[in-house]
Order: structure tokens, then C-alpha cells, then sequence
């Protein structure tokens, strides 16, 4: 797995974990009089989703412009008033759209309106109020994705960085080890980062009422590099 060059009196040490797309990297060199180690360290955490993302949509035909917006607006804010109630997060206006329908010889046929909403909601809940927003007039359910708390996310990114930590000193250790060397001192610490990948989405063509959300797993990573003196 590993690999050692000697030049011109700096040791050159690449460790290779094969479970990350970002490869850990330990590199020894020496600084004037100090010897240096730099190790990389990577961590993930998963945490369970709690909350799913939903948006759902009202989209009506008609023949008058005016009264298909009408129509909208009366099912939205019987909608937006349920969401309100069921104490849904981050509630937002995503679509707004309102198209002529065009014949063969580009006459006028009608009109097609479509309003969308985008909403949070505890994963238990959302199969119950989906049932409700349908019964109120949503005909569209353009997107479910399942994502941790806003808390939850941050306490996992603590997480992930002290286990990135701990990669890369055991990482320091089994090096240093292996070459006889006796570990000094952190000298340096960056923070190379920390994500979190987007939650994991559903395209719904139609409603299905009664049907059970279960939600799967969100992951937070984090990369930090040490130079460790020894």
C-alpha cells in the first residue's frame, strides 16, 4: 500500500486508504533542522433523516386565464393554510406558471396554470398530510427528498471532524511506527473541509394516496491534514 523514495534528504511516504474517494496522504519531510510528517484524515458520519422535503403542486386547465389563476389560488390557500396548521418548516413559493394551450392553426385554446409549494415536515406525518393536501385539491407531488435536522447536521459535522482527527493521528502512529520513529508534536492543523451530500430525492409522477414515507440515511464528511513533528 504504501510507497517510500529517498532524494536529496527528504522522505517521501503515500498511504492509500482504498474505502475513500479522497485518498489519505501521509508525506515526511524535513524543514531545515525539523522533521515534519503531514497526514490527512478523513471521517463520515451518517445520521438517520428525520424531516422529508417535500413539493407539491396544484396545475389546472381551463379556458380563461382569470379564472384558472382563481381556481389555483383557492386550492393554494386552503393548502397553505394546512401546512401552517401542521407547523410545516421552511414553507416557500417555488413555480409560478400560467401557458396558452395553442391548436394546430395557433389559435388559442385554452390555459394551463401550475402553482408549487415546497415544505418540511417530520418524516412520520408527511404520509397523513399528503393524504390532505390531495383531498384539497394538490394534484402534483413533483419531489420527496429525506434529510437530517439542521441541528443534527452540525453535531455530525463535530463528529465527522474528530473522527478525521483521529484517522489521521492513527495514520501518524502506524508510519511513524513502521519507520522507528518517535512522534513530538502537532505543529500544525488544517481543516480541509466538511460536506453534506443532498438528500436523496424521489420523482413522483402521480399521487398515491395512504402511502407509508420512510426515510433512509443522510452522511457528513469532513477532511482535516495534521503536521505532526518527530
Amino acid at each position: 500500500m504504501g510507497q517510500i523514495r529517498k532524494a536529496r534528504g527528504w522522505v517521501g511516504v503515500l498511504v492509500v486508504v482504498s474505502c475513500w474517494s479522497v485518498m489519505p496522504v501521509a508525506l515526511a519531510q524535513e524543514r531545515g533542522s525539523e522533521r515534519v510528517l503531514q497526514v490527512t484524515g478523513q471521517g463520515i458520519i451518517t445520521l438517520p433523516a428525520q424531516l422529508a422535503e417535500v413539493e407539491v403542486g396544484v396545475e389546472i386547465r381551463g379556458n380563461n386565464a382569470n379564472q384558472v389563476q382563481m381556481e389555483i389560488a383557492q386550492r393554494l390557500d386552503k393548502i397553505i393554510s394546512t401546512l401552517r396548521q401542521k407547523s410545516a418548516e421552511k414553507l416557500t413559493t417555488t413555480g409560478v406558471q400560467l401557458f396558452p394551450i395553442y391548436g394546430e392553426r395557433q389559435q388559442v385554446l385554452g390555459f394551463i396554470g401550475r402553482n408549487t409549494v415546497r415544505f418540511r415536515l417530520p418524516i412520520p406525518q408527511t404520509g397523513a398530510v399528503l393524504d390532505e393536501l390531495v383531498r384539497l385539491g394538490a394534484n402534483q407531488i413533483n419531489r420527496l427528498s429525506f434529510v437530517a435536522s439542521e441541528s443534527a447536521i452540525e453535531q455530525g459535522r463535530m463528529q465527522a471532524l474528530q473522527a478525521a482527527v483521529q484517522d489521521a493521528q492513527k495514520q501518524a502512529q502506524t508510519v511513524l511506527q513502521t519507520l522507528q520513529l518517535t512522534p513530538k508534536e502537532v505543529v500544525g492543523i488544517t481543516i480541509l473541509g466538511s460536506s453534506t451530500p443532498m438528500p436523496r430525492s424521489f420523482e413522483l409522477a402521480e399521487v398515491r394516496a395512504s402511502t407509508p414515507i420512510v426515510g433512509g440515511d443522510q452522511t457528513v464528511q469532513a477532511q482535516v491534514r495534521l503536521e505532526i513533528r518527530y
